[in-house]
């Protein structure tokens, strides 16, 4: 994952690149475990000093980055909603927990399934009833390749 922001802090601009784990600010290389704030079930939040401010950085699990200051997202203009696994997603994210039992397979679709869940689940620009929907397809096969991979070893 490699993203970049130009933004402008106190009439200065200010080039902030993150790759994987490296953090360079005008092309100064930093460690972005330093500025760490908060880590979530699918998300790490960091607080960078960019200028006069502290920006928030958030690392996604699906990949994605986005960079805040003064509460707007620096990529789009628009004002940053922060992530929340809303209540009813727990239900899914409890029965992925189920595929615990199954061996690493199991345990990997588990995996895959509550990070996908969480992920879907949080994302505020689809609509609930998709999210749910997609929450339980994503359930559905994660059961389904179970039963194929236990058939197959029988």
């Amino acid at each position: 994952m490699s993203k970049e922001w130009n933004v402008k802090v106190d009439d200065q601009m200010y080039n902030i690149e993150v790759k994987g784990r490296k953090l360079k600010v005008n092309g100064e290389n930093n460690k972005l475990r330093q500025y760490r704030k908060k880590t979530g079930l699918i998300h790490e939040e960091y607080e960078i000093p960019v200028g006069s401010k502290n920006a928030l950085l958030v690392l996604n699990s699906m990949g994605g980055a986005t960079l805040v200051i003064d509460n707007k997202d620096c990529a789009t203009g628009e004002e940053y909603v922060p992530m929340k696994v809303p209540g009813w997603a727990y239900i899914f994210i409890v029965l992925h927990c189920v595929n615990f039992i199954n061996g690493a397979i199991g345990a990997f679709l588990a995996f895959v399934g509550i990070t996908l869940t969480a992920s879907i689940s949080s994302n505020r620009k689809i609509n609930v009833i998709i999210r749910v929907l997609l929450d339980f397809v994503i359930l559905v096969l994660a059961v389904m390749a179970i039963f194929g991979v236990a058939l197959m070893m029988v």
